[in-house]
């Protein structure tokens, strides 16, 4: 997936909307995300493990969306 594409698709999530992303460095969270398109950064919450993790686009290797 290009990075533009990519930026698209985190884009294209409205806030709140579930969606499983995985990182670059392996990590997997699945959960309701917040992405800001200008700055290209954002939050996931996965509330059933309580993880959260504040990320930049080129951390992201893949996007699936529920």
């Amino acid at each position: 997936m290009t990075t533009l594409e990519l930026c698209a698709k985190l884009d294209s999530i409205e806030a709140g909307e579930v969606a499983t992303l995985f990182f670059k460095d392996g990590e997997v969270i699945r959960g309701g995300m917040l992405y800001n398109s200008v700055q290209q950064r954002g939050v996931i919450i996965d509330p059933a493990s309580e993880t959260q993790r504040r990320f930049e686009a080129d951390e992201v290797a893949k996007v699936w969306r529920r």
